[in-house]
């Protein structure tokens, strides 16, 4: 394709249907023709279709739970901040049941809520500030590829895909009369800190610790560059050890819940799926990425704690109807992208 549009490779190397410069249809390996001509003779190419439609404006839906969660987080700051000496919290490693390092506590608890708090804002931030910046760019983020080119929409269709799963297998365990509980987290400061901290804590020592790290020692024996060192934090890219590795922190992120939900099997299989979403979006995007996405899907919970069950009950129900749709997209998305994934690289380069 380097005789027509000069990003239609870049795009095509992610995985996109579409280029998100000239809106060819990256299916159409063998076309030689220009990006002018191919937008002139077949401009309907350039249109989202119904699905990617519905899923670009659940983006947006999605980006104002996240930026009202961030206010919940920021309003609840100085409470939850004053609240933390009164009590002791474990650091952990996933190992994968958990293993306690040592407990938080007094005026370290307070510094580490600091950390929380910021490293969580600056994620919100980011995540946002990129989705607005592709909705600058020419054609918009109605322009096929441009959306999909951001974490925030792959983060709205894994949240939402992850809802739909989550009530599809719990209303399984109900037939076959297995039943569901939610474990409680304590007060409602206890609660906020704890699910800020599952945020943030679980994806270092799960996608940094099980993923990131070994990827950079790999990709340092292999390819001997310093560059290597940045596979820690992620966003390097598909390759067929990452999608080992996402395997590997999905199995022990899934299995580490068993303990903590009251023994419950079906946690298991909902969290390790999500642990698959989360992994792909810290290999792609960034660690960034999977603590938006872990911080979205846990602070749900802040339309309860700021405007009651009533609301946070119209926020959920239109996640899941979404997440139908966002299933969908991830079936047909894994159809299209079948011979990619029988052709990974060992390392993305």
């Amino acid at each position: 394709m380097s005789d027509g549009c000069p990003k239609c490779d870049e795009y095509k190397e992610k995985g996109y249907q579409f280029c998100g410069a000239c809106g060819r249809n990256l299916g159409d390996a063998g076309c030689g023709c220009n990006a002018q001509n191919h937008q002139n003779t077949e401009p309907e190419k350039a249109k989202l279709g119904f699905i990617d439609f519905i899923l670009v404006i659940a983006t947006i839906f999605v980006i104002f739970i996240t930026i009202f969660e961030a206010v919940t987080l920021v309003w609840n700051f100085s409470d939850v901040f004053g609240f933390l000496p009164g009590i002791t919290y474990p650091a952990f490693l996933l190992v994968p049941s958990l293993h306690v390092l040592f407990y938080w506590e007094g005026l370290a608890f307070q510094i580490y809520w600091i950390f929380l708090a910021g490293v969580i804002l600056s994620c919100v931030t980011a995540a946002v500030m990129r989705f607005i910046d592709a909705a600058k760019a020419p054609g918009g983020i109605m322009k096929p590829g441009a959306a999909e080119g951001t974490a925030a929409f792959w983060i709205c269709v894994f949240i939402c895909a992850t809802m739909a799963i989550n009530l599809i297998v719990m209303i399984i365990m109900w037939a076959i009369g297995g039943g569901t509980t939610v474990p409680p987290l304590g007060s409602r400061l206890e609660e906020m800190f704890a699910l800020a901290n599952a945020s943030v804590w679980e994806e270092i020592v799960t996608r940094v610790l099980y993923i990131g790290v070994p990827m950079m020692f790999i990709s340092l024996i292999v390819t001997r560059k310093k560059e290597s060192l940045k596979c820690i934090f992620g966003g390097f890219g598909m390759s067929t050890t990452a999608l080992v590795l996402i395997l590997i922190s999905a199995a022990i992120f899934g299995l580490a819940h068993y303990d903590g939900w009251d023994h419950q099997a079906w946690k298991v299989i909902s969290v390790g799926i999500m642990g698959v979403f989360l992994g792909y979006l810290f290999v792609r995007f960034g660690l960034y990425a999977a603590i938006l996405y872990h911080f979205i899907t846990d602070y749900i919970s802040a339309f309860k704690w700021m405007g009651g069950d009533g609301l946070l009950g119209v926020v959920g129900f239109a996640l899941i109807v979404i997440g139908f749709v966002a299933l969908i997209y991830i079936l047909m998305r894994l159809v299209d992208s079948k011979k990619a994934i029988e052709s990974l690289p060992l390392l993305h380069k």
